[in-house]
This record gives C-alpha cells, structure tokens and sequence, in this order.
C-alpha cells in the first residue's frame, strides 16, 4: 500500500467539531501536570493522515501509548482498531484524508509519574508517526 502523504498526532484537552466539521483542538499539550492522587488522566490525540491520490483501499489506524524499555515499547494503552477507507470529499483526483480523534481515560496508579510517554499511531500495523506526552504532578 502507498505510504502516506503526511500524518500527524497531536495531544490536547478537547477536540471539537464545528458544524461546519471543521477541527478546533484546545489546549494542545506535551506536559500535563496531575493533581495529587489523581487515579485517572483523561485527554484526547487527534490523528490526522493525507493518502496519496488514488488511494481508495480499505486501511486499519491503531492509536496506543507506549514508553521506550530499553527492549523496545511498553504499551501502556490501546484504543480500538479503526477500520477506514480516505475520505475524498473535494476531488477523487487530489490526496484524500483522515482525522481521528481517540480519547484516553489513563489509569495511573500503575505508572511511573513523572514520565514521558508517547502517543503513537499505526497505519496497516506499521509505525506512522507519534507524539510525546509528559505526566507530571
């Protein structure tokens, strides 16, 4: 399958769709600081992916959170698989385009705070692209 054109992941405290389904992100964030003794951290990533032209095949984007082990990646959480196929609302002939937005409720009592994880997307079950995010109290 053709690579994409672009992608991105971006972490932020909401996303909201605008009637007109345009994108507003608020409060876009890499560090989000936590009260003491909260259990949970709730955010949002907002994946976006432009296809080369032409691409109309169906495709699987799987968003998780990881923290490098010296191994390799911890998964810390996944969200449900999303089975789509491009949108090409403007042209059949230009790039089509995704845009998910995937909500995390994190658990953390299991993890280590402060810490730098990293929200990351997979396309077909190859790495896309990913964006780190720091939990601090």
């Amino acid at each position: 399958m053709p690579d994409p054109i672009s992608s991105s992941v971006t972490v932020c405290e909401a996303v909201l769709t605008e009637k007109s389904e345009m994108l507003s992100l608020i409060r876009i964030m890499d560090t989000l600081t936590l009260p003491a003794g909260a259990p949970f951290a709730r955010f949002f990533a907002l994946t976006r992916i432009h296809s080369q032209p032409g691409d109309f095949l169906p495709h699987v984007l799987q968003v998780r959170i990881a923290l490098p082990d010296g191994n390799g990646w911890a998964i810390i959480a996944t969200a449900p698989e999303h089975k789509f196929v491009y949108g090409h609302r403007l042209d059949t002939v230009a790039p089509g385009g995704l845009n998910l937005t995937t909500e995390f409720n994190l658990d953390l009592r299991p993890l280590r705070t402060p810490g730098t994880y990293f929200v990351q997307a997979f396309l077909d079950g190859a790495y896309l692209n990913q964006c780190p995010l720091t939990l601090r109290r």
